[in-house]
């Protein structure tokens, strides 16, 4: 499932490709991905309309059109976004196209997806009541969110209303990286711990943005290159495979304390 690294990614792709064109028409290849809007809405709103600017809050793109409204994105699985001219793909199920001959399309084999059209971000964002972004957080309010939280460590950071953008394998690696065993209480934590987990939080986050989201390009410093059924740690010593939260999760038992 794309995790917040992803989504600035595709972000950055809208902004690249798809801004300061004027949108001719939008076609609908799987009406059940659109969430509190029609077709026919969907059209009237974008027609004639413009991308102006991407943003990005946790799993969640806001493509922002010049007349404040914004095309909505949750990638579930598979998705992500396409600009091209003639191209076929059966798994194009939203398409926008542009009076220059180009399409912006969603991209979904999937199809777990989801799109809206959104008035107000702020709102949509209370509705889905997300914790704070992870790349936007300040550690004064992450120490916060720990406060009266006795839950195991890897569940609660892949919980979306404690914290968003988080995925599955991006918590094993902030948890490899802060040397803390998946299974701790949140509650054992101490304030240099949580400094340490909060540092190294934004560190794998913006490494992974910076290196594509391509996990074959990390460093071998860490746990992702070798998160694989019989790899070993990165220091040496093989991997242990366990549950937490009802996730598989990978952890080197010799280097990450539990708490």
């Amino acid at each position: 499932m794309p995790e917040l690294p992803s989504i600035e990614i595709f972000k950055r792709f809208l902004e690249s490709t798809s801004l300061k064109q004027e949108i001719q028409s939008v076609k609908v290849n799987n009406p059940e991905i659109l969430m509190n809007t029609s077709q026919a809405e969907l059209t009237d709103e974008l027609w004639g309309q413009e991308f102006i600017q991407g943003k990005r809050y946790g799993k969640y793109l806001f493509a922002q059109l010049k007349n404040n409204n914004y095309l909505t994105f949750h990638f579930g699985m598979t998705g992500y976004l396409k600009y091209f001219q003639k191209e076929s793909d059966p798994y194009i199920r939203l398409q926008v196209e542009f009076t220059n001959g180009y399409k912006l399309g969603f991209d979904d084999m999937r199809k777990f997806g989801q799109v809206w059209l959104t008035r107000d971000p702020e709102e949509f964002l209370k509705e889905k009541k997300l914790g704070p972004d992870a790349l936007e957080i300040d550690f004064k309010t992450f120490k916060k969110l720990f406060k009266k939280r006795k839950g195991q460590l890897k569940p609660l950071l892949l919980n979306q209303n404690f914290i968003a953008g988080i995925g599955n394998l991006y918590a094993d690696e902030i948890l490899y990286q802060s040397g803390i065993h998946p299974l701790s209480k949140a509650d054992k934590l101490d304030e240099p711990e949580l400094r340490l987990l909060f540092n190294e939080m934004k560190r794998v986050l913006y490494k992974a943005i910076d290196n594509e989201d391509r996990i074959d390009t990390l460093p071998s410093s860490f746990l992702l290159p070798h998160r694989y059924l019989n790899g070993e740690c990165p220091q040496g010593g093989a991997l242990k495979i366990i549950k937490a939260g009802g996730r598989t999760t990978y952890f080197c038992p010799g280097y990450q304390k539990l708490f």
